[in-house]
């Protein structure tokens, strides 16, 4: 029987020196971002995006959603995975780094497909659903204490097949700590549980940097 082996520090960065194929747009705007000092935590690693990206192409997504921008790293990703004639709406209650985004998505030639929304995610959310939009794939990369929120009105939004894709669920480990009781930490326990016990959706948890939950709407 397969077993899952256990993630250390030299495997971690192994999985750095061969799961990723460096690109310089992406390292140069990885690399502005790390200079922004520890507010830089909340970009995605470059693998998650490269998975995105594959995700978004191999799904035939013309469509997406996405809530939680920072310096737009997975936009870009996403971009570049949708088809030729796709769309990303990009939504944010910030526009605080978006001149840095737009800078970046600029130079991969990918503005076309972006559009961004400075908002509240969930209002934003709900409008789209009043207004009866849809989307092929939905990335939720935002404040931890309305993922529960984030995930019900995603599923909302995507159609039989749609895909939704949630960061953050391994929560730096925390959600496997019992001495760990914030309420971030409880909100993503509670929807991991959730997400097991829901058959409205099929899906998988993957140990991808700070786990990626991966999720088809049936």
């Amino acid at each position: 029987m397969s077993t899952q082996i256990k993630i250390n520090e030299s495997l971690v960065k192994y999985l750095q020196s061969v799961g990723y194929r460096s690109d310089p747009i992406i390292d140069k705007l990885e690399e502005e971002t790390a200079a922004l000092g520890s507010i830089s935590r909340m970009q995605i690693a470059k693998e998650q995006g490269q998975f995105l990206e594959m995700i978004t192409k191999i799904s035939n997504s013309k469509k997406c959603l996405e809530i939680g921008r920072f310096t737009g790293l997975s936009t870009l990703f996403i971009a570049r995975g949708l088809q030729p004639e796709g769309k990303i709406v990009t939504v944010d209650n910030s526009n605080e780094f978006l001149p840095l985004a737009k800078k970046y998505w600029d130079m991969d030639n990918v503005s076309s497909k972006i559009e961004s929304i400075i908002g509240d995610g969930l209002e934003v959310m709900q409008s789209m659903i009043d207004r009866q939009q849809n989307f092929d794939l939905v990335f939720i990369d935002a404040d931890k204490n309305n993922y529960l929120n984030y995930y019900e009105l995603s599923l909302n939004l995507i159609p039989s097949n749609g895909i939704i894709l949630l960061d953050n669920m391994l929560w730096s480990g925390d959600v496997a700590d019992n001495n760990k009781k914030d309420s971030r930490t409880n909100m993503i326990r509670e929807l991991n549980l959730k997400i097991q016990k829901d058959k409205r959706i099929d899906f998988s948890l993957i140990p991808l940097s700070d786990g990626i939950s991966f999720i088809r709407k049936k």
